[in-house]
């Protein structure tokens, strides 16, 4: 639904779970959602909830979230849900998108990686770790 907005449209995709999903449920391998993400811009903010704080179980909703430059919540009790939404649009909303022109990489790559650094103490940066060529408008 997501992949026929703009390039220049914010796209994100709030994902809410328990951490509990069988191999039957999943079509799609990480690495193939993961490029699709990439490919297509969207940002994934992951909503963990239940009793498990720290299990195991959550970290495929993390995986997804640093991947694609967005981030992880945790929500142990039915009333923080409130809450962590606000805090989910209220980041989705003051994140900035950086354009830039690379110089000296090699234009036939699909994949390119990507390091962002600052040099202010203080901020957090939360970045992809690349981008695909491939989809692009040029």
């Amino acid at each position: 639904m997501l992949e026929d907005r703009g390039r220049d449209r914010r796209k994100i995709i709030l994902l809410i779970s328990d951490g509990e999903n069988g191999a039957k449920f999943n079509t799609n391998d990480f690495n193939t959602v993961v490029k699709e993400l990439l490919r297509d811009n969207i940002s994934v903010f992951s909503v963990a909830v239940g009793s498990a704080y720290f299990d195991r179980k959550f970290n495929r909703l993390v995986e997804y979230a640093h991947a694609s430059g967005g981030d992880t919540y945790y929500a142990l009790k039915r009333g923080a849900m409130e809450e962590l939404y606000s805090r989910v649009t209220e980041e989705a909303r003051h994140q900035y998108t950086l354009y830039y022109t690379p110089f000296g990489t090699d234009r036939a790559a699909d994949y390119h990686t990507i390091e962002v650094r600052i040099e202010r103490e203080g901020l957090n940066v939360t970045a992809r770790e690349g981008y695909y060529t491939s989809g692009l408008q040029q």
